[in-house]
């Protein structure tokens, strides 16, 4: 008994209606637990920023000669890191230079190389189609000409279909079954 009535409130319930989404509105996805995590995590990114700014005005005004120190140690490390931009900034300029070069001189003759191939097949397919195929289908077209004018003069019309019954003819002389 008791699975009966499970199956019949399962029944109730999946002939129940479903709302459709285009009456409440757009359908947005739901949140996932990923999401919140990078929430969160952005959330408690900010709020660790300000703690630090916070706790390093503190100890600024608490503490100028050790903050005369720090200050010191950053500017000498943004000194170099000045320098380190700079020598890969010279790094890069040559980096460029040499691909300037490589453009110049291998790729470009390649380019070249490949027009002229392609004038060459343009120039070929020009010639094939002038020497061959138009010759090709000016014969075969003066071939159905001929053809259809002894048909005409032997009677015979095309009627369009290839596969025509001899007039005349019933299904039981051609050896079909009706």
């Amino acid at each position: 008994m008791n699975q009966q009535t499970q199956a019949a409130s399962s029944a109730q319930i999946s002939s129940t209606p479903v709302a459709s989404a285009t009456a409440a509105g757009p359908v947005l996805p739901e949140p996932t637990k990923a999401n919140y995590k990078l929430l969160f995590g952005l959330i408690g990114g900010v709020v660790l920023v300000f703690a630090l700014i916070t706790i390093l005005v503190i100890l600024a005004f608490n503490y100028p000669t050790g903050t005369a120190i720090v200050r010191d140690i950053f500017i000498i490390a943004l000194a170099f890191t000045s320098m380190l931009i700079g020598i890969l900034m010279l790094v890069l300029i040559f980096q460029l230079q040499s691909l300037i070069v490589l453009l110049r001189n291998e790729i470009k003759p390649m380019l070249t190389n490949a027009n002229d191939t392609v004038n060459t097949v343009r120039g070929t397919a020009v010639f094939v189609t002038d020497n061959l195929v138009r010759p090709t289908i000016d014969f075969a077209s003066f071939i159905a000409g001929m053809q259809g004018v002894r048909q005409a003069i032997m009677g015979k019309v095309n009627t369009g279909s290839k596969h025509t019954k001899p007039s005349g003819a019933s299904s039981s002389q051609t050896g079909k079954q009706p």
